[in-house]
């Protein structure tokens, strides 16, 4: 990669963010198109988060994605928010136009068109069943909303935080004439749940903590979708799970990728090399 005076900047705010594959994706990306910029990653302590998004302005920085635990608390230092990030509450692209910085959030477009893409799944008119109730969670359920799905229900250890979601997005529910349910964990073993479901899809970060929810995928459809956004490993115990009782699966990685597209292609005006994006990826997880 040659830097030159010219060179721009773009990266990846987070903390921590050392775990990051978003440089990887992008700056094959980058190099794909043949554009004279470099993405790098931020590590922005709690308590430096404004003085990193004013330093997005004054050292002209194109544009930023945003990583946990940042996504919500960003927003109040940005200049104008999109309709969609507005309604899900999180942010995870930022452009920087003259000075003027935008919030976006890619994270819901990215996960819908990893289930067209990837899966062949159109959620228009589906009944979906979200595990967990975190940001991952509202911004998935947000893109289906958005997408014709026409029931959700939302299973979560804390029962409040899921009805805190429902209470959110009852105005577009009302809108769309869209139903959202809320249940507990132990409803993931209810046969009149899951064998009504088309898509089942894990939010929880209860992978990385060695365990998964546990559901019992042989009350489910032959014809269900079993999903998880989790991408390392890209096969997790979650969907080696679903795999082995036969049902049809989508890893994280498909999300991970469409996400930084978009977002690519926000700052850029390009459209995104998807195909080297993904491959960068696999080779790096599979060495």
């Amino acid at each position: 990669m040659k830097i030159t005076g010219e060179t721009k900047v773009i990266g990846i705010f987070g903390y921590p963010v050392s775990h990051t594959l978003s440089p990887l994706m992008q700056n094959a990306a980058l190099e794909a198109l043949g554009l004279n910029y470099i993405y790098v990653p931020f590590e922005v302590r709690p308590e430096s988060l404004e003085f990193a998004v004013n330093g997005i302005r004054a050292l002209g920085v194109s544009g930023v994605n945003v990583t946990v635990p940042y996504k919500e608390s960003v927003m109040k230092f940005l200049d104008e928010i999109d309709e969609s990030a507005g309604l899900i509450g999180a942010v995870n692209t930022i452009l920087n136009k003259n000075g003027r910085l935008k919030g976006y959030n890619t994270d819901s477009p990215g996960y819908i068109r990893s289930l067209h893409e990837d899966a062949g799944f159109d959620p228009k008119g589906k009944t979906i069943l979200v595990v967990g109730a975190g940001g991952g969670a509202r911004g998935i359920i947000a893109g289906l909303l958005l997408n014709g799905t026409s029931e959700i229900v939302i299973a979560n250890r804390t029962i409040e935080k899921a009805e805190e979601i429902k209470v959110n997005y009852a105005k577009i529910c009302r809108r769309k004439h869209i139903q959202i349910k809320t249940a507990p964990l132990s409803y993931l073993n209810d046969p009149q749940i899951l064998s009504s479901v088309d898509l089942i899809v894990n939010t929880t970060s209860m992978g990385l903590e060695g365990g998964f929810p546990d559901v019992d995928f042989s009350l489910t459809s032959r014809n269900v979708l079993i999903s998880d956004i989790a991408y390392k490993p890209p096969l997790t115990q979650f969907l080696k799970k679903a795999q082995g009782a036969g049902r049809k699966i989508s890893g994280g990685l498909g999300m991970l990728v469409y996400q930084g597209a978009i977002s690519l292609e926000i700052w850029t005006g390009r459209k995104a090399p998807v195909e080297v994006m993904k491959n960068s990826l696999k080779i790096f997880l599979n060495e």
